[in-house]
Formats: structure tokens, sequence, C-alpha cells
């Protein structure tokens, strides 16, 4: 689940500096900001609108499951190595090695 980027209470203590740092969502692109009703609406489209069939386990943004793509010149979407069951696994396996605890799966 993506919000969008938002600005909140949680980046209070950033400096203009920092602001002006942040990456783009992709590169060269500007930074689009959402209002905080704008951002949570996709967690609250997914918790209570959305077909819990239809977006189990999918991204989600702007309200939708997001399309698979591989063109970084666009706004929105879900990379494909993302989706790839085993690069999760993976990352599931790095995370538990990192923290130093195996959670069932």
């Amino acid at each position: 689940m993506h919000p969008g980027t938002i600005i909140t209470e949680l980046g209070r203590h950033l400096t203009e500096e920092t602001f002006a740092a942040l990456p783009a969502t992709r590169a060269g692109q500007e930074t689009i900001w959402k209002s905080i009703p704008a951002g949570a609406a996709t967690s609250v489209w997914a918790a209570f609108v959305a077909d819990p069939e239809t977006i189990g386990g999918q991204y989600c943004e702007d309200c939708n499951v997001a399309a698979p793509t591989d063109d970084t010149s666009t706004r929105g979407g879900v990379f494909a190595y993302a989706l790839d069951p085993d690069t999760a696994c993976a990352l599931w396996a790095r995370s538990e090695e990192l923290v130093g605890e195996s959670f069932p799966t």
C-alpha cells in the first residue's frame, strides 16, 4: 500500500534543506504532495470498500490495485521485481536475519 507523499507531523523536525533533498518518486520527476485525506484514501478504500479477494496480496495506490510496469519515466505502478515470490522470500529471510528472529510463515 502506498498512500502517496504527504506532509504530516512525522516530518515536523525536517528542515527546508532536508525536504529539498528528498528524492523524486521516480528519476527526474517532481514530487507531488497529497493532502492528508487524499493520502488516507487508499488505506480506507482497501480496508472498507475494495473486495478483499481482489486486493489481497496486491500493491495498492490511488484507490486501485497498481498495474505492473517497468517504465521508470511514468508515475505509478509496481515494478515486476516487487511481485516476484522468490524475491519476497529472500527479503523476508534477510529481515529475520537482521533482527535475529524467525517468524512462522
